[in-house]
């Protein structure tokens, strides 16, 4: 386990609640084969990961992708696509400097 893996269950013992136990269940869940192939979703979660600039998630998801899977080139793919939308939910955010004050 990461260091920041740790720090995460650590935090969450804190809170004094089973929510590492509750998210995982969820994660399971909506990570499990359906319309979507664990292999496509694990993209999906990679790419996600690269545009929320989580390094920790992003290592997780590259680590779930590869078990998946996934190839490196896919991966690149994926973790394009997500830096353009991050370029553009910047753009949007910018765009409101045209606003009159």
């Amino acid at each position: 386990m990461t260091a920041e893996g740790s720090r995460v269950e650590e935090f969450t013992a804190a809170l004094g609640y089973e929510m590492e136990g509750a998210f995982g269940r969820l994660a399971a869940e909506v990570m499990k084969e359906g319309s979507l192939s664990e292999k496509e979703k694990a993209l999906i979660a990679l790419a996600c990961s690269v545009a929320v600039r989580c390094d920790p998630c992003t290592r997780r998801h590259k680590k779930m992708a590869v078990q998946k899977g996934a190839s490196r080139r896919e991966m690149l793919e994926a973790a394009a696509i997500a830096g353009m939308v991050r370029l553009r939910s910047g753009y949007n955010t910018a765009a409101l400097l045209l606003d009159e004050e």
